[in-house]
């Protein structure tokens, strides 16, 4: 199972026509002489070949799942939800579904979800488990700190997401009864 997530994410971030930095591993996706630099491939329709679309935004500063990339990460970070949750659960479903900030449907099973992912748990009923707002808060922010093998990025301590995205999400799991 891991090796088939590893490939599928290393799928989405391939193996590079052109390296300009060799601090990035070699299988990226990346052109420096491209807009935004990442690149995705496009497979040409009857044809056998690819070609290359610029993708919406440079990922390049990102962590991969690559074996080749060495660059430093942020270390787990264990946080303390201070206070009321305070969130906004319509928002938070805004951002969970949204492929450029949460996209927790890439990996989990949300409802409204045409075809949910299956690299993480199905999260339907995820607010009748009992989980309290302090844990899925961490959970969200940092899932490394109780699972150091996971593939759930790091939202808070990456800076994807802001301590009020986190809390809207947390707001938003928890009413899915």
């Amino acid at each position: 199972m891991r090796k088939q997530l590893l490939g599928l994410c290393l799928a989405l971030v391939g193996a590079t026509p052109a390296m300009a930095n060799d601090a990035l591993p070699s299988n990226l996706l990346y052109d420096a002489s491209r807009p935004n630099k990442t690149i995705w491939p496009l497979p040409a329709k009857n044809m056998g070949e690819l070609k290359w679309n610029d993708h919406r935004q440079d990922l390049s500063r990102w962590p991969t799942l690559s074996y080749e990339d060495k660059r430093p990460t942020a270390k787990p970070r264990k946080v303390e939800l201070q206070g009321p949750l305070n969130g906004d659960a319509e928002n938070g479903k805004k951002i969970a579904m949204n492929t450029q900030r949460g996209n927790c449907w890439a990996c989990h099973v949300l409802p409204g979800d045409p075809q949910g992912g299956t690299g993480g748990p199905p999260l339907m009923n995820v607010g009748s488990w009992g989980y309290t707002d302090a844990h899925l808060y961490q959970q969200v922010f940092d899932r490394r700190v109780a699972n150091p093998d996971t593939f759930m990025p790091p939202y808070g301590s990456n800076g994807v997401l802001t301590e009020q995205e986190i809390r809207d999400v947390v707001a938003y799991l928890q009413s899915l009864k």
